[in-house]
């Protein structure tokens, strides 16, 4: 049986914690009234033998299918009304705000939100919800996975990104592109190389840099952006897994004066002990939104939640064997599908059995909060019911809601109230949602907080992840289809105050 609140032996202190922090994909389907235990139960989740989402449709196409109806909901205890707070004693004439606590008691035994969208208003601002029923838990595989890394580097050079050589060039382009004229306010811009640039194999889909992961937005003095790319197997002719990922690690230190941005791709990978070895194995994942915190760089798992990869444990792996992957037991040699480097995954965290489910189509960093946060949001094509949680950190890491367990509660939830949104970020409290619209046509860039009717901005075509740079007050982008590929960056201060 599965119960409607996330099950930790410290629940209460977890929803007080909230209330205190208050105070300072094809969802034509139906309603996805389901927690992620129930769809995991139900076999909802197709995985393969690594456990990562296969065999259903990416985000762009409608993601996860939102099917099933929630089972016993379990005792959560008698929460009370919402206005019954203020006991014996408090002043009848001023309520306390909870926050997002009240919501939390509110919405305690409600059926996991999904895609009906009915009591939703398009472009009215983002409508709140309880933050706590929806868990993240850690799968606590840090230790492990660096003695895996350290007997690796035994074997084969590490390096951190820092030290990354690059062996290609985007040339810097402006807003006299015909493909970038109705960006608002754009201040920088470069497009990939021309082979990446018209590649359909691959496409490009997250984007983070040392401005989420650092105080001064550098990294030994670089500059840096990273954009995940998945391999599109069903166009592709290189003969790899679908959904492979590779990340691309551009040096924009000179774009700002309008130099030229050299840029390497790295093959996302998975360490493993095979026979007294370490192996490598590429985890097949969508990576629609990536989030670069310290050294860490949060994948966005859409069926399961985030995965997590450390750049400051890059690899150098011999490059002569292009259709192979992991440890060639005769040679001794290590292979990445052709690509010299590897970015190895040492955790992640998945949703509980407990939360309700949601997809985790992007991840982007706010640095504005306090404390700073992760936020995730859903990829919902045909109605306004995609939702944005938002998650503490502690660090580098997400921040423990429950020591025993290693869960995390979320800290806010919200229905976007647009559809097609890529991906997010939230500024000053104000959240930045880029949506890709109609398809073919030109997306938009949604401005929009609680409550509050969404401003539009003129956008790109296909547009996908977010990225504040608030060291140069930037709002970075980019785009996908092959042929108009661009990284971009914009000016949120010359939008105005709303």
């Amino acid at each position: 049986m599965t119960r409607s609140i996330p099950a930790t032996s410290a629940l209460l202190t977890s929803l007080l914690v909230l209330g205190l922090a208050a105070c300072g994909d094809d969802p034509a389907s139906g309603d996805s009234t389901d927690t992620a235990g129930e769809r995991a139960d139900s076999g909802s989740l197709n995985l393969d033998e690594n456990g990562a989402a296969s065999g259903g449709d990416s985000d762009s196409d409608g993601g996860d299918s939102d099917a099933g109806e929630t089972g016993e909901t379990g005792d959560s205890g008698d929460s009370g009304s919402p206005d019954d707070t203020g006991g014996d004693d408090a002043d009848p004439g001023e309520e306390p705000d909870l926050g997002p606590l009240a919501l939390c008691i509110e919405h305690a035994n409600a059926a996991c939100p999904g895609s009906d969208d009915s009591g939703l208003v398009r472009h009215q601002g983002l409508v709140p919800w309880a933050p706590c029923r929806f868990e993240l838990a850690d799968q606590g595989s840090w230790t492990s996975r660096d003695l895996l890394l350290d007997q690796l580097g035994e074997s084969i050079p590490e390096l951190p990104v820092s030290e990354l050589t690059f062996n290609h060039l985007g040339p810097a382009v402006g807003a006299e592109h015909s493909k970038l004229a109705k960006v608002e306010h754009l201040d920088r811009a470069f497009r990939w190389q021309d082979g990446d640039f018209a590649d359909g194999r691959w496409m490009p889909q997250g984007l983070s840099g040392t401005y989420d992961a650092y105080d001064n937005g550098k990294v030994d003095g670089r500059e840096l952006v990273a954009v995940s790319w998945y391999h599109n197997a069903k166009v592709s002719d290189l003969g790899l897994p679908s959904e492979v990922v590779r990340v691309s690690f551009a040096d924009v230190t000179a774009l700002g004066g309008g130099g030229d941005v050299p840029y390497r791709h790295v093959l996302l990978v998975e360490p493993f002990a095979e026979n007294g070895e370490v192996n490598l194995r590429a985890p097949r994942l969508h990576a629609g939104g990536i989030a670069w915190v310290g050294r860490y760089l949060y994948v966005a798992d859409t069926a399961k939640g985030l995965r997590v990869f450390d750049t400051a444990r890059i690899f150098e792996v011999s490059t002569d064997k292009p259709g192979s992957i992991g440890l060639d037991a005769k040679t001794g040699d290590y292979h990445a599908y052709g690509y010299r480097y590897v970015l190895p995954e040492v955790s992640a965290y998945f949703l509980s059995g407990d939360s309700c489910w949601v997809r985790s189509s992007y991840v982007g960093v706010d640095r504005t909060s306090t404390p700073p946060s992760l936020v995730t949001g859903e990829f919902h094509d045909t109605d306004i019911a995609g939702k944005l949680i938002r998650w503490s950190l502690d660090g580098q890491r997400l921040a423990t809601s429950d020591a025993e367990t290693g869960t995390t509660l979320a800290r806010e939830a919200f229905f976007a109230q647009e559809s097609d949104v890529q991906g997010a970020v939230a500024i000053d409290g104000e959240w930045w949602l880029s949506s890709s619209a109609q398809s073919g046509a030109d997306g938009a860039l949604y401005r929009t907080s609680e409550g509050r009717e969404s401003a539009r901005y003129g956008w790109v075509v296909g547009p996908e992840d977010l990225m504040f740079a608030g060291q140069q007050r930037l709002l970075w982008s980019l785009n996908e289809f092959a042929g108009q590929r661009f990284v971009f960056a914009v000016d949120v201060d010359a939008y105005g105050a709303l």
